[in-house]
């Protein structure tokens, strides 16, 4: 089992559900932990009739599991072990979050992938960067030395004129190790309006996203998985199809 978080304050729920359904397409047995304060999935994810009055479920949509309610990774194991089931067969765990217990109760300090996920809009790179000084806190800790990995998710759009070192300004005295190349994801009208659209049609559904965007959920994935970005093309085509064929 490998445990990826996405930490920051701006919404990333569309986002890691497009990297889930990614791994799910893979073959790899992926879970969507939401511990995000705004607990969007409770009301996007389609459930079964009253389960959504439940403080805490697990369901399934589009071939990816959904934990909702859940605040640490006890409580998600407890609930496996009612149905009869064993949380540690899956083989991604990925967690949401923008709260710093949050980032406790997981550990994410000590995920096997961090990303950082923000946009230029200095609320949310503030906010972000008083996640990532806590989570830091919490690591040195345990070890005086160590340093956070991570990589980071920016999401920009084409009016913008923010200076990008604006992050790097705020974050130089952290201890931190970007490990990867930013990400970057088009945060434009045309992929925000597929994302509701997705919505209402129930499917995660890739076929319309702006090739910047898909390019950059490849990109993040390799960043995950390590496969090559050739290999996860062809993943995403699959994701495609089976959103055109699936009603």
């Amino acid at each position: 089992m490998k445990c990826i978080g996405f930490v920051g304050s701006v919404d990333k729920t569309e986002l890691v559900m497009y990297v889930a359904k990614m791994l799910a397409t893979m073959g790899k047995r992926t879970i969507y932990i939401d511990a995000t304060s705004t607990q969007k999935t409770r009301y996007i994810i389609p459930t079964i009739f009253g389960i959504e009055e439940e403080n805490q479920y697990v369901v399934q949509h589009d071939g990816v599991e959904f934990a909702i309610g859940f605040t640490n990774m006890l409580e998600l194991k407890k609930y496996f072990l009612s149905k009869g089931e064993d949380f540690t067969e899956f083989e991604y765990v990925l967690v949401d979050t923008d709260m710093n217990e949050m980032c406790e109760e997981y550990d994410l300090k000590s995920a096997n992938s961090l990303f950082f996920v923000s946009s230029y809009d200095k609320y949310h790179i503030k906010k972000g960067v008083s996640l990532l000084q806590y989570m830091c806190a919490v690591k040195r800790k345990v070890d005086p030395d160590a340093q956070l990995a991570l990589t980071k998710l920016l999401y920009y759009s084409d009016v913008n004129t923010a200076d990008s070192r604006f992050i790097e300004s705020q974050t130089e005295n952290l201890p931190l190790l970007w490990v990867h190349n930013t990400v970057n994801f088009p945060y434009d009208q045309g992929d925000l309006s597929i994302n509701i659209q997705n919505q209402y049609s129930n499917k995660i559904d890739v076929r319309n996203l702006s090739n910047a965007y898909k390019d950059a959920i490849i990109n993040t994935v390799s960043a995950i998985t390590g496969d090559e970005k050739n290999v996860l093309k062809k993943v995403m085509k699959n994701v495609a199809n089976t959103a055109k064929f699936s009603r």
